[in-house]
């Protein structure tokens, strides 16, 4: 009786890490869902893209429109082969937690090779927004700036 228990709340405990694990947010869905939003390499908020959507209450001329899809489209092709490094890493990550011995050492150590590429991500669309902002007039920024990554929404944030 004891052995199933165990056994019983193992399994439990497991569905509910893999679960975490499989999860994770990737990129290209976000609030706004697939495509070039928040949680794609832009990551702005709901419905961003130089061409409409958030950006619409910016009222861009076709000078600053031309900027920014330039920015996002820069941004898109640097990251497109981490996007999919990333992708086969968490692949790898997620076949190491099924396995029927889960090396904890060299789970975490691929853990990290996920964060890593995820960091690098982060820090390009960083470096993107700061060019967007550069394009935009202080009142525009204003607005831009409501319109953060998805995170920023946490309460926990300030």
């Amino acid at each position: 009786m004891y052995k199933q228990a165990v056994r019983t709340g193992l399994v439990a405990l497991g569905v509910l890490v893999a679960g975490a694990v499989i999860a994770q947010p990737g990129p290209g869905y976000g609030r706004g869902g697939p495509g070039y939003g928040p949680g794609m390499m832009g990551g702005y908020g709901p419905g961003w893209g130089a061409s409409g959507g958030a950006t619409a209450a910016l009222n861009l001329n076709d000078e600053q429109r031309d900027k920014l899809l330039a920015i996002q489209e820069e941004n898109r092709r640097k990251n497109w082969d981490k996007m999919g490094e990333m992708r086969s890493e968490q692949f790898k990550l997620r076949r190491m937690y099924n396995a029927d011995n889960v090396d904890s050492q060299a789970f975490a150590e691929q853990q990290k090779k996920v964060d890593d590429l995820r960091r690098e991500i982060l820090v390009s669309r960083l470096e993107s927004r700061k060019q967007m902002e550069a394009v935009l007039t202080p009142e525009q920024r204003e607005q831009f700036r409501q319109y953060g990554p998805r995170w920023m929404d946490s309460p926990d944030v300030e």
